[in-house]
């Protein structure tokens, strides 16, 4: 590995560890983080790939407005070794132990992305300890991307995700351009207005750099990866069999990487699921033109008083 390169991963993983918290549980060690009030309404968070502990910060707006978003990395990821939960099922069964220790004896879930199936099997799995449902750009069926050669080193190999995140500050425009070409289905002249809007915006701007440092270290995520990419291929239709709790599906009409196609399953097959389709929407529905019609939904459907006007992500203060 390049010096530079040594430095930045070091650097980087004290970042995380200074962040996130170890817990002993019957499922094994786990790593996870909060943010919020530890009154507030407990938010269990499945984050999506490349899925540590950090991810919790793409939730801290509901933390702002009175949550308690308990977030973890999930086995595989950063500190929490794979042998914690290798199927989603245990995945599943380990989040339920996290919060056991932690006394919390029901949450509002939240699977975002490749975290959706984890997020999916704790409800039905665990139906007394799960007050509600929340389903973002969420993998709910086979999941079985495309990956090209030079996407794999970008994005799935240590060097490569260390480039990418020198990339993306160097060349914000340009970094933002292609990342909005790959994560959606949107023509040339409306990826360009989002182009245009993340970068008017300084909280937009970091926002984007954020989600792009999240791949960092890919060392300390390539098992959990690699474990992910097998499973998410493995899926079937039955897996939202079973769910009977209140759920919200939101997704972005013009999604690139999870196809909408799941969000329409999810919602046809768990019984009085809301759908919530963001248009224009991609991916990344906080950096989405209309995404903060999904945020707005968050707030209604968790019964939260207080929705945040500022119309932004917020970073939080993990790493």
């Amino acid at each position: 590995m390049p010096h530079g390169y040594r430095h930045f991963a070091s650097r980087r993983r004290e970042e995380l560890h200074a962040a996130g918290r170890l817990l002993a549980t019957r499922a094994g060690t786990l790593e996870y983080a909060e943010l919020g009030p530890a009154s507030g309404l407990p938010v269990l968070f499945f984050p999506g790939g490349h899925a540590g502990h950090d991810q919790t910060r793409l939730l801290s707006r509901l933390g702002a407005s009175g949550c308690r978003v308990i977030g973890w990395s999930r086995p595989g990821y950063l500190r929490t070794p794979l042998r914690a939960g290798s199927t989603f099922a245990a995945q599943a069964d380990a989040a339920a132990a996290l919060l056991d220790e932690l006394g919390v004896p029901r949450a509002a879930v939240y699977g975002i992305s490749g975290g959706g199936p984890m997020a999916i099997e704790f409800a039905r799995r665990h139906p007394a300890m799960t007050q509600r449902l929340v389903l973002e750009s969420a993998v709910s069926k086979r999941y079985a991307p495309a990956i090209s050669p030079l996407a794999r080193t970008l994005f799935l190999t240590p060097c490569g995700t260390w480039m990418t995140t020198v990339f993306a500050r160097r060349w914000p425009r340009a970094y933002a351009s292609e990342f909005v070409r790959q994560e959606s289905t949107l023509d040339r002249r409306s990826r360009r207005r989002v182009v245009d809007w993340i970068l008017a915006d300084s909280g937009r701007r970091e926002f984007l750099q954020a989600v792009t440092d999240l791949l960092t270290p890919y060392e300390d995520r390539a098992a959990g990866s690699d474990n992910d990419l097998r499973r998410w291929a493995a899926l079937d239709d039955s897996l939202t069999a079973g769910v009977h709790c209140p759920t919200l599906v939101l997704h972005g009409s013009h999604d690139g990487d999870v196809d909408p196609a799941h969000a329409h399953h999810s919602a046809s097959t768990i019984p009085n699921a809301q759908l919530h389709i963001v248009e224009e929407g991609w991916h990344l529905l906080p950096l989405s033109l209309n995404g903060e019609s999904a945020y707005e939904a968050t707030c209604r459907f968790l019964g939260l008083d207080d929705v945040d006007p500022r119309g932004r992500p917020d970073l939080g203060a993990l790493p």
